[in-house]
């Protein structure tokens, strides 16, 4: 039994340096571009560090605006919710409850939009507070939605906006010991300025490598999974006296 559950200790800890790996790979990618040869230029920003020369800082409101249009007159019944740092449609089951009249006061949102979960920022320091749209449909107004500027590449965008939240620097936004973010906090945020065919380089280079982490944690997770059921059949089998167990 010794020896599984150190192979199933052994599995939780690559999963964990996976997704260590896949956070610093978007990091890299998002503030220092694919080109380790590209001459770099202080950012004049802490956490962001040297970028390279051809890059600029430039405020959020270049970047991003906010989009609070509300479902008037029912125009979409698609309710999405924020899930683990994905947007993803909500179960018909969990909208028990609810009528269809209350989804007026949702917001529309598109393909492409940000979503960020802006509220108890204080006593939450764990939660994905962003994700991506990738479907026509409607979400909660307590969330903010940013649409992004026509040129701007969205996934660049919220690869950059994911990498602020996994790093935790979404935090220091806003001031004092206020616990809500709204979009004022953002378009004075520092963005990076990168040419946008760059941005389709860096977008292609995330989903190419991140597929593959995340192959490898499946892999971990299955093997994490067979190794359980393996234990629960020897202890049964033990417990039948079908075995004998030695540790």
């Amino acid at each position: 039994m010794g020896k599984i559950d150190e192979a199933i200790k052994q599995k939780e800890e690559l999963i964990q340096l996976l997704g260590e790996r896949k956070q610093i790979l978007i990091q890299n990618a998002v503030t220092k571009g694919l080109n380790p040869n590209t001459p770099m230029k202080p950012s004049g920003i802490e956490w962001i560090g040297d970028i390279p020369e051809h890059w600029e800082v430039k405020p959020g409101f270049c970047f991003i605006k906010e989009r609070k249009t509300k479902n008037i007159g029912m125009k979409r019944s698609t309710v999405l919710s924020l899930s683990y740092g994905n947007v993803i449609i909500k179960p018909k089951e969990k909208l028990t409850g609810l009528v269809p009249e209350s989804f007026e006061t949702y917001q529309l949102v598109d393909p492409g939009d940000i979503i960020i979960r802006p509220t108890d920022m204080q006593n939450d320091h764990t939660s994905l507070r962003t994700g991506l749209a990738k479907d026509h449909g409607i979400i909660t107004s307590a969330y903010l939605n940013l649409e992004v500027k026509d040129n701007q590449h969205s996934e660049y965008i919220y690869n950059y906006l994911h990498n602020i939240d996994t790093n935790k620097v979404i935090y220091g936004l806003g001031s004092g010991l206020r616990q809500n973010l709204d979009f004022g906090d953002f378009k004075r945020f520092p963005f990076l300025l990168v040419p946008k065919e760059e941005q389709q380089k860096i977008v292609e280079h995330i989903q190419t490598q991140s597929t593959k982490i995340d192959q490898a944690i499946d892999q971990a997770k299955e093997g994490i999974e067979k190794l359980k059921e393996y234990k629960s059949s020897l202890i049964n089998s033990a417990v039948t006296g079908k075995i004998r167990v030695n540790g």
